[in-house]
């Protein structure tokens, strides 16, 4: 099984090494044209002089006759530029042989706009004059690609070219001199090259276009776009554009080339954004594409109106932006593993050498040659290959992309319906005995109110890898896919329910416990956002029958999903369903806390001996609630497990000092207030600098202020509240021991906490005249919070017996309805006037 593909591995690196050395070979007889010039191959002796006139006013007659002001060097030392000048060259070619010699001059140039050559015999006379340029009327073709003269020398003579050269564009134009026969070959080098690259481009361009056809994608027709800009480019460079183009069209193209230079940058651009897929993103990124085509678009079309020399160094500008964007594009998709890309990315390499070269050339950092002069030409040309490997690996990538889609879900990215009705088919046809096994997350939809789509998401993929764990434990659950490295047992089925198949013969029962067994060891709770959502899970399953169909299958999975949810587990029996039903409740009960449509109703405490009201309770209330029959003790649990308690009781602070300011305001200037305090709100970040911050914010003094403390609130944090209630002291605030003897307090907690009073839980004090073991518990705790220096408060007084009793045993302070039930403070301040 190792050898075949290993074998067909060498095959394929033979048939590689093959066609490199073919490209190799034909590369280097390409290369070769520039090497053979008339002064390496016949005894034919040069001389270069020029004269670069910057008023374009100077004349034949002038330049010939005024030699002081030529410059004596060799033709690669002229100072080419993108300037509005004329260039004037004067060769001089001694012929010292017996023979007399054929020879063309090559102007490797097809841009400029008028090339004027003078030919003068060896007394400077006038013998004839060519004209050539891409502005000249009524050459042949092979003159407007290819500009050329031919001259003969006779033997042991000289003659004499003076070169005019006139034009707004590319200025720089090597002059080769050939014999017959080297001119021949640098014709069929040319005529090669041309041949390979556009009918490579043609091609590329019909297999885009049959992309577009067949996949509807518009990135084929932007890659269309770039292909037929490097054509129009590259034809008006050298010259091969006029056998494809009607001479007028290809003229008007190299008059205004930086339009075509805008083009393929412009199309460079726009790919590289579709490509890459960043108009899916709409990012900053995109943006910046966007602004940067925007800007080439503008400038392209002013290029129709501005002077060539001046809008091609525009251009060379835009061109670093261009490669600066294309390049942070490019390398943030590799940065997030885009790996199906890779063969665009490695095309930019030859594109950005050959585009350098183009310039270095120019400039004469690079020497002139026919190698160089292509360098471009065959960079596209790789670029042009690279990208037909990048765009079939792209199709194999949405091919792909599309399957996933089509078997996974959208946002948790598991298994979906697809691969477990696949599942359901193989079984069929095998006949073999199987299950359908769900589990459900109890009241996910009421998630809805709470968490948004990706936490949802993330919630079924943590279920989803626990319920995988367990799984992978049994060899009776099947897997679903073999290539998935996640979760391959588990499709989701949407809505909560993890659907997999169990192939194991046996009984209901023994499947049942089974499944029990595996939904207790699923996560109980899950943090989001502050929040500990409580998780409760109920199971179903039905046996796989012949004359059943999948949807059938499905449907009886969901039946049973119901009807066993009572067996399921303890966390999901009925006595917690109130509780998880509460998880809607959570959502409106955050909008009416932010809204501020919650209140604050106060119940005196009174002096028991003196009759006089000492101050009141602060307790919290949602008039107009959405929900009937709502149990503010269960509200305010809700609020502790979904981490609405700090701002919760931040909110109810804030508002109970703000009653101080009206109970001041009033004329009850000794009045106190009590606030409950949660074990939760522990976790609030400075919490005695923000409880001071809001008495200095109202303007209340911290001896008007009471906090109550619960028993189970000192168990699991009791070094830190004791630290708490200390401070809370030092401040001036009272703090109360709340509900006392609901919960496991010692007598050491009235040794290390700094309380000043001890609350009796209601629960003691409602049958307290009936009730004797009450009695003795609370008179008990009555006489040992004396004994401490605590006061005492007793809570539910409904009735003059207890308040007598209460007054006997020694109590403090009551508080109940037989004073007044909780009421707003408008209302709460007549109470206390009419007193």
């Amino acid at each position: 099984m190792e050898q075949q593909p290993f074998k067909y591995h060498i095959i394929a690196m033979f048939i590689l090494s093959t066609l490199l050395f073919i490209i190799y070979t034909f590369a280097n007889h390409l290369a070769t044209p520039t090497r053979y010039t008339i002064n390496k191959t016949a005894a034919v002796y040069l001389e270069q002089s020029y004269r670069v006139d910057p008023s374009k006013s100077l004349s034949l007659t002038e330049f010939l006759s005024d030699s002081n002001k030529r410059v004596t060097k060799p033709f690669d030392t002229i100072p080419w530029g993108l300037k509005s000048q004329d260039y004037w060259l004067l060769l001089k070619l001694e012929n010292k042989s017996a023979k007399p010699q054929q020879l063309y001059a090559h102007f490797d140039n097809p841009m400029i706009d008028y090339l004027t050559v003078y030919q003068l015999d060896n007394q400077g006379q006038l013998v004839n004059t060519n004209n050539l340029g891409d502005r000249q009327t009524e050459l042949s073709l092979f003159k407007y690609s290819v500009p050329h003269i031919s001259l003969a020398i006779a033997a042991q003579s000289h003659l004499f070219l003076a070169i005019k050269i006139d034009t707004t564009g590319i200025s720089k134009t090597p002059i080769n001199l050939y014999g017959e026969a080297e001119f021949k070959d640098l014709l069929r080098a040319q005529t090669a090259i041309w041949g390979i690259f556009v009918g490579v481009l043609i091609m590329a361009a019909l297999y885009n276009l049959v992309l577009y056809f067949g996949i509807r994608d518009r990135v084929y027709l932007i890659y269309i776009g770039y292909i037929l800009s490097a054509l129009i480019l590259m034809g008006s460079v050298l010259g091969f554009g006029f056998y494809l183009w009607p001479v007028v069209l290809q003229q008007l193209f190299n008059h205004y080339i930086v339009v075509s230079n805008f083009a393929i940058a412009f199309f460079t651009l726009a790919f590289c954004t579709m490509f890459l897929r960043y108009h899916k993103d709409k990012c900053w990124r995109y943006k910046l594409s966007l602004a940067l085509l925007s800007l080439m678009l503008c400038l392209g079309i002013a290029s129709f109106f501005i002077v060539e020399y001046i809008s091609s160094q525009i251009f060379f500008a835009v061109l670093v932006l261009l490669y600066i964007v294309c390049i942070t594009l490019i390398y943030k998709k590799l940065r997030s593993g885009f790996r199906w890309a890779k063969f665009y990315v490695i095309s930019w390499i030859p594109l950005i050498i050959g585009a350098a070269v183009q310039p270095l050339e120019l400039t004469g950092v690079v020497e002139y040659s026919f190698t160089t002069r292509h360098a471009f030409l065959v960079a596209i040309l790789c670029e042009v290959t690279l990208m037909a490997m990048a765009l079939a690996d792209r199709v194999r990538y949405q091919r792909e992309k599309a399957l996933y889609h089509a078997t996974h879900t959208e946002q948790t990215k598991l298994l979906n319906s697809a691969m477990l009705k696949q599942a359901y088919t193989t079984l069929q046809l095998s006949q073999r005995p199987s299950n359908l096994c769900l589990i459900r997350i109890t009241h996910f939809h009421s998630l809805n109110h709470i968490l948004n789509q990706t936490q949802r998401a993330e919630l079924i993929i943590n279920v989803a890898k626990a319920l995988e764990l367990q799984l992978s434990k049994e060899r009776e659950f099947i897997q679903l896919e073999n290539d998935l490295d996640t979760c391959p047992r588990i499709a989701d089925l949407g809505n909560g329910v993890l659907a997999f198949v169990s192939v194991k013969m046996q009984s209901n029962l023994t499947l049942h416990k089974n499944l029990s067994k595996i939904m207790k060891s699923l996560p109980k709770h899950y943090p989001v956002q502050g929040f500990d959502l409580q998780l409760s899970y109920s199971i179903g399953y039905c046996a796989l029958e012949n004359d059943s169909d999948f949807d059938n299958w499905l449907q009886n999975g969901y039946l049973s999903l119901t009807e066993t949810t009572h067996l399921s587990s303890p966390i999901s029996s009925p006595q917690t369903m109130p509780a998880m039903m509460n998880i809607s409740l959570a959502t409106a009960f955050q909008k009416a806390l932010k809204a501020d449509q919650l209140a604050i109703y106060h119940q005196p405490q009174i002096h028991l001996l003196s009759g006089k009201t000492i101050g009141s309770e602060a307790l919290l209330r949602w008039p107009n609630a959405p929900y009937e029959q709502i149990n503010i003790e269960s509200l305010i649990l809700l609020a502790e497990r979904t981490g609405l308690i700090n701002e919760l009781t931040l909110w109810v602070l804030d508002k109970a000092c703000q009653d101080i300011v009206k109970l001041n305001n009033a004329g009850f200037i000794e009045h106190k207030v009590s606030v409950n305090l949660s074990a939760k709100n522990l976790q609030i970040h400075s919490l005695i600098e923000k409880v001071e911050n809001t008495l200095i914010k109202h303007n209340v003094s911290a001896t008007q202020l009471k906090l109550e403390l619960t028993e189970s609130a000192l168990i699991d944090n009791q070094q830190q509240m004791v630290r708490l209630v200390n401070q809370l002291t030092e401040l001036g605030i009272e703090v109360i021991l709340d509900d006392f003897g609901t919960g496991y307090s010692s007598l050491n907690c009235f040794v290390s906490y700094n309380f000043s009073t001890l609350k009796i839980d209601k629960s003691f004090i409602f049958d307290l005249p009936t009730h004797s073991a009450n009695k003795v518990i609370v008179k008990a705790a009555i006489e040992m919070a004396h004994s401490l220096g605590l006061k005492v408060t007793a809570e539910g007084i409904e009735d003059d017996v207890t308040q007598q009793l209460l007054q006997t045993m020694g109590a403090d302070y009551g508080q109940g309805y037989y004073y007044s039930k909780a009421i707003i403070i408008d209302d709460y301040l007549l109470w206390l006037a009419d007193k």
